[in-house]
Formats: C-alpha cells, structure tokens, sequence
C-alpha cells in the first residue's frame, strides 16, 4: 500500500492533507513534515545543501525510516520509505536564503537531542516551531553599529586614510539601517542591495562635501562592500564542488544578480554625483599587526549580521584576524592576491574547525565571519563599473579599461574560488575526530 503524495506549507505539525487513517501513514507524516522543515530551516539560514541532506539522513535513519532528499533553489522535496510504503512532501516556496548561525547552532542540538533519545519527535518539532519564529541574540541598533564599524575597517583594510573611514563609517550605518528596514518588509533582495548601495553611495558622497579624503571613492565602495553576498557565493561554489551543481548554480546566479545591483546603484551614484570610480586600483597592505587587530574588529559587524552565539564572537573575530593576516603576510612575500587568498582561507578553515570541534558548533559559525573581509566586494564593483563604462563608450571605449576590467573579473572569480576551497579543504581532509560532536556536521 501506499501513501499518496501531499502539499505540505512545513510551518506547523498539522498535515496539509487529511490525516491517513492508518497509523503507519500517520507516523509517516509526521516524520515527513518534521524532517522537512529541519532541511528547510536549515538551508534558508545559511546551511550548505549536503549539511542539509546529511542531517535529513541521519535524522530519518534514527526515526526508522529511508530518506530520499532532492534540495533546490525553490523548495525541498522528501520522500520517505519503510517497508512498501512511501510518503512525498514538497515544501512551501523558500524565502531568499539568509544567514542565522544562532538558529544553525540551535537546529544542531535539537538534532543532537533527539538522535540521543533525550527528546521525543513532539518535543522536537515544538522546539523546531521556537527556532522558526524566530531565533535572534541581538537588536538591531546594535546590528547597525556593528555594521557600520565593520565599514569603516574594510575601507581601511583596503587603504583608505582616516577620513575615508568616518565617512563610511556614517554611510554603512545607514545602510545597513535602510537594509534590515527593507528585510523586515519582506522586499525584493535584489531590490533591497540597489537601494542601499545607492542611499549609501550618497551619503558617502554627501560627506565628500564637507571633507576632504585622500580616497575619496572608498566613501562610496566601502558601504556596499557590507551588503556583498559572501555566504551564498561561497556555498555555491561549495555546492557545485560537491556535485550539488543545480542548488550551486543557483546560488551562485542569485549572488551575481546581487552583486550587479549593487554595483548598479554605485554606478548611479557616480553619475549622479561626479565622483569618480577608477577601475584599476591596487590592493593596499597595512603593516601586519595593525592589518590583524583591523580585520579582527571588522568581524564584529559580520558576527552580528550572521546571528553567532555572543559567547562566540571572540571566535569569529580571531578567524578573521588570522585568516586575514596570513594574506597580508603571503602578499608581502610577493605572491598574487588569489593564491596568498587561499593561504588565508586554509587557515581560517582550519582554525573555524577546531573552534567548532572545541564549543560543539557548525563550523560556519566562524568560518563565514573570518572569511567576509578578504571577499572581492570592491574589485567586483569596480569591474561592473567598468563593463557598464565599455557598454557606454562602445567602440571607442578605451582598451586599457577594457584589460583592466577583464583582469578584475577573472581576479575576482579566482579569489572566490580560492575561498571557497581553501574553506572546503581543511573540513574533507582533517581527521574525522576533529568533526565528532559537531552537530549537524558529518563528512
């Protein structure tokens, strides 16, 4: 015999169809819908696609049943099977994917509960409705300030003077104030980061007329670096490495389109206001110490956005530092930008996995924090800059801007990667008992 195949909204344990009148049929349900917005929680807060299978799996292995997961852009889809019956449940439409690494920790020990026996399936999913209303440690004021912090420390990191920094430190708080206002509206994402890269844009450029910097185009690029969409760049490139090329692909569209608004509204801001963008600009290195103690600060505003426990924050500021500095110091030996960004991604996977190992977290707690300030944010808006200037001068556009924007697009493409595997190496290869305690987290 076997179940007919239902529609489930996945945001309360009420089946969407009439409950079987089999118990079996009825257990399958619930197992269904509980598993199914484990793996959908888990993904729409930053969770890489196998993080998901693998906890649906083991999680369905415990419960006595056989799961077969298909994770896409949209929604889920879970088919259970025990025996010669069967269930199939496809989740509601996904929102855009976020980052809640305090919802992530909290999913893992639910998970680590109930596969201990020390929760019933009931308990679990009311713990599970808790986390889905809403699971966050710190208002959004302070969110605010540490964002705009964490701007004025990338435009230094990436050679701005003093002034430089005040202003974007004013014009990334207001961006940031403007973005969490028009997430909480539920508004378009792509929307949402062409509107505040352009209302920051302009406010940084508003500040140009009262002060004078020496960089004057990082008060307009600083802000947007904030609002570049690291996480889901690097779990796509994540997925597509794993073989989870659809969800990969996806991911890795979303964040392009992101990126191009973003870029979009500076390009605005630069029509508007006369304030040049050059597109070729070199990466500026701050002498080591104050290189780590600046990128270790400009976690703070990260480790806020992403939900980390406030316990751990210490840790993901130690990531960055680290991971940050070990790049500056490759570069100064005179090693290209990419490959000195691997040496620094290696580190922070390393020292992300052994945090984790140690506090019993999702690696990414710290991972994604201590690698945010080495993503391409600035080179990748100057290269759309730069593309939309060819576009405009067609074909009288000048040829060394066309090779300088060449450059920056495949720069910023082998920096991604570089993140994305120097990230990904430490987790396969590093010994199967640095993972153990993990939760959600099995290679």
């Amino acid at each position: 015999t076997t179940a007919a195949p239902g529609m489930d909204s996945t945001t309360s344990l009420a089946p969407a169809i009439p409950a079987p009148a089999d118990s079996a049929d009825s257990e399958l349900e619930e197992a269904a819908h509980f598993l199914l917005l484990v793996g959908r929680l888990l993904l729409g807060d930053g969770a890489d696609s196998e993080q998901v299978a693998t906890t649906v799996d083991q999680l369905a292995a415990v419960l006595g049943f056989e799961a077969r997961l298909v994770v896409t852009y949209e929604t889920l889809m879970l088919t259970l099977i025990r025996g010669d019956r069967f269930r199939t449940k496809a989740g509601r439409h996904l929102p855009s994917l976020g980052v809640n690494m305090r919802a992530v920790e909290a999913i893992g020990q639910i998970v680590t509960d109930l596969t201990a026996g020390r929760m019933t399936l009931q308990q679990a999913a009311e713990q599970l409705a808790a986390v889905e209303r809403g699971v966050r440690a710190y208002p959004p004021l302070l969110v605010v300030g540490g964002m705009a912090v964490t701007t004025a420390c990338l435009a230094r990191l990436f050679g701005g003077d003093t002034l430089s920094c005040v202003v974007a430190l004013l014009a990334g708080g207001l961006g940031t104030a403007l973005r969490l206002h028009l997430a909480r509206r539920a508004a378009n994402p792509f929307v949402v980061a062409f509107l505040t890269a352009l209302v920051s844009g302009l406010v940084g450029a508003l500040g140009l007329r009262f002060v004078t910097p020496a960089t004057p185009d990082l008060c307009i690029i600083a802000p947007s670096m904030i609002i570049v969409p690291g996480v889901p760049l690097i779990n796509g490139i994540w997925d597509c490495v794993r073989n989870h090329m659809s969800l990969g692909l996806a991911r890795l569209s979303a964040a392009f389109l992101t990126t191009l608004a973003i870029a979009t509204g500076l390009f605005c801001v630069t029509v508007a206001t006369s304030v040049e963008v050059p597109v070729g600009s070199k990466l500026g290195l701050l002498p080591l110490p104050q290189d780590a103690a600046v990128a270790g600060v400009a976690a703070i505003g990260f480790a806020l956005l992403f939900n980390v426990p406030p316990r751990l924050v210490w840790a993901a500021m130690l990531c960055g530092a680290v991971s940050h500095c070990l790049r500056t110091g490759v570069m100064m030996l005179g090693v290209a930008l990419w490959p000195a960004t691997l040496v620094g991604a290696t580190g922070a996977g390393i020292l992300a996995l052994g945090l984790a190992w140690r506090f019993r977290v999702p690696p990414a707690a710290f991972a994604f924090p201590g690698v945010v300030a080495m993503v391409p944010g600035a080179f990748a808006f100057r290269a759309v800059i730069g593309s939309l200037r060819i576009v405009e001068a067609g074909a009288d556009a000048d040829p060394r801007l066309v090779g300088q924007t060449i450059s920056l697009m495949f720069g910023c493409a082998l920096t991604m990667g570089a993140i994305a595997i120097g990230l990904a190496v430490p987790l396969a290869f590093l010994p199967t008992l640095m993972q153990r305690g993990v939760p959600g987290k099995s290679r």
